[in-house]
């Protein structure tokens, strides 16, 4: 229903308020909130009503009409809307109520008739008024707008790898201005191949000039809808210095494919292929979002800081074990780039990989477990106490003990303080048991942790990211498949083995004792057995 609805209320308008421009929300922070169904709809469209227009509109000038985008009519539309003008005016007479254009209901229906007769367009408030008008976008990939002097140009409704490639391209090189985007690159090529695909998606003004006295090439495209586009896809700030609020847009995490294709824009901006694969920028929040989108794939990296005149700069190099890897997840559109990164696939890779053979031989190395940490030991067992791990398959105990004093689910909810269909969930083993949850329980009935560590061997533990076996109580065993790693301070454990037993055979031994995979770069990226390892052993420095 949108009788009477006023664009104070109106639910597609995401922002509490009328925000200024970098202050409303985006789709990071709507995402971040769990609200995706307010611009995305189940079949995986962008509702573009929420996106290009914001409160603030309704505020802000007195000609508010001319600053909205309007939609394109075809025949059908215009009779079926010309057939009911007069309840649409009613409607937008309360919608615009409050606002800096109030009018009357008969001044609004002699309005919208001449939209209808004269221009075959409406402005996109007033279509939002239309009955059913989500209709209108059904079996469509984009939609085309004008401005209000008659200024063509079209939105997508769904994401792209070529949406996705360009965001990222604009978060490198581009800049978001009032009312135009524009990037720039010292490749003609390149800004040549961009022109084509910002004027493919979005069928606006584009414009294409060299730099003077830079060496440098430049697109700009036209249309202040398409900057809000982009800056709630991305959260890049419009008019203002981008750097601070970078980070990797959410949207696109959610597909392989796009997260690719975002990740390749950015590298054709502000990556190098040289030398070797790196990647520089002035936010650290991004670069370490990029660092975790490849220790996701198992690629290593270094880490380099640089300060220079206005301020610091971030940069990482993946290692060159990995560089045709990096080709096949990330590449390149970049036309030079693309000539760098296959000249330097064909070079010898020089490695940065420790010499394993020569520490399994001497048995011995930094980072290497030399004992237990005994300040994490209570009456012979590891206390798992203070770590923010859940527990896998101890529902059968949780539920024989609640019946064993004769408590009901709901009951124990109650007196727990937490829903009784997640402790339904907990006591079936649908989900594992956090270890908070775990001791609240246990202390309920006056249970210490150490018996119930000391009734079970081996745990299964899991994060959000990891899953891992560990035993409960200290082992000569345990010990020995221990000291066959290497504690790694960037977040992974690196596998050398032992000098008494062959490589095979312990990784044979490590995989199933811990019941973990071994990549085949011998890196272990498992953030329990990572924090395990640096907080109940003792390590060698």
């Amino acid at each position: 229903m949108t009788d009477f609805l006023n664009w104070r209320t109106d639910p597609l308008l995401v922002d509490p308020e009328p925000l200024v421009q970098n202050t409303w929300l985006t789709a990071n922070d709507l995402l971040e909130s769990d609200l995706r169904d307010s611009f995305i709809i189940s079949i995986g469209q962008l509702l573009l009503y929420p996106i290009i227009i914001r409160k603030n509109d309704f505020i802000t000038g007195e000609r508010i009409l001319q600053s909205f985008p309007y939609i394109n009519l075809d025949k059908n539309w215009l009779v079926k809307i010309r057939k009911q003008s007069l309840a649409l005016a009613e409607k937008t007479h309360y919608y615009f109520q409050k606002s800096n254009y109030n009018r009357t209901i008969r001044d609004w229906q002699k309005k919208i008739n001449n939209y209808l007769e004269e221009q075959q367009r409406l402005p996109f408030p007033l279509f939002r008024l239309v009955p059913s008008y989500e209709k209108f976008f059904q079996e469509k990939q984009a939609v085309n707008f004008q401005s209000a002097r008659g200024e063509d140009f079209q939105l997508p409704l769904y994401l792209t790898e070529n949406l996705a490639y360009l965001t990222g391209v604009i978060m490198g090189d581009g800049h978001l201005a009032g009312y135009f985007i524009n990037i720039i690159d010292s490749c003609k090529e390149h800004i040549e191949n961009l022109t084509r695909l910002l004027s493919q998606l979005f069928h606006s003004k584009t414009e294409f000039f060299e730099q003077p006295n830079a060496n440098a090439w430049n697109v700009n495209i036209l249309g202040k809808w398409l900057v809000r586009f982009f800056n709630f896809l991305s959260g890049q700030p419009i008019n203002a210095r981008k750097y601070p609020t970078l980070c990797e847009p959410l949207i696109f995490q959610t597909n392989d494919h796009f997260r690719s294709a975002f990740w390749r824009g950015l590298m054709d901006a502000d990556g190098s292929y040289k030398t070797n694969i790196s990647f520089g920028t002035a936010s650290q929040r991004l670069l370490n979002d990029f660092s975790n989108f490849l220790s996701e794939h198992n690629f290593q990296q270094r880490f380099y800081t640089q300060s220079v005149f206005g301020g610091t700069t971030y940069s990482l190099i993946v290692a060159g074990e990995f560089r045709k890897q990096f080709a096949q997840l990330v590449g390149s559109n970049h036309p030079q780039k693309q000539r760098e990164l296959q000249s330097l696939l064909s070079r010898k890779v020089n490695r940065f990989s420790p010499r394993v053979h020569t520490l399994r031989k001497l048995g011995t190395w930094n980072g290497q477990t030399i004992g237990f940490n005994k300040d994490l030991l209570l009456d012979g067992v590891f206390d798992f106490s203070s770590f923010d791990f859940n527990i896998i398959g101890l529902g059968d105990y949780f539920r024989n003990l609640r019946l064993s004093q004769n408590d009901s689910q709901i009951t124990l909810a109650s007196k727990l303080k937490i829903d009784q269909g997640i402790l339904s969930k907990y006591e079936s083993n649908i989900v594992s048991i956090p270890i908070s949850i775990i001791q609240l329980i246990l202390t309920f009935y006056q249970i210490p942790l150490v018996s119930l560590l000391s009734e079970n061997s081996k745990l299964a533990f899991q994060s959000s990211r990891s899953s891992c076996h560990f035993p409960t109580k200290p082992s000569k065993k345990l010990l020995n498949l221990m000291k066959g790693l290497q504690y790694k301070e960037n977040g992974f454990l690196f596998v050398i083995g032992q000098p008494s037993i062959p490589l095979d055979d312990y990784l044979c031994e490590l995989a199933k004792f811990f019941a973990i995979k071994i990549p085949p770069t011998m890196k272990i990226h498992n953030s329990i057995l990572y924090t395990f390892f640096e907080d109940l052993f003792l390590l060698k420095k």
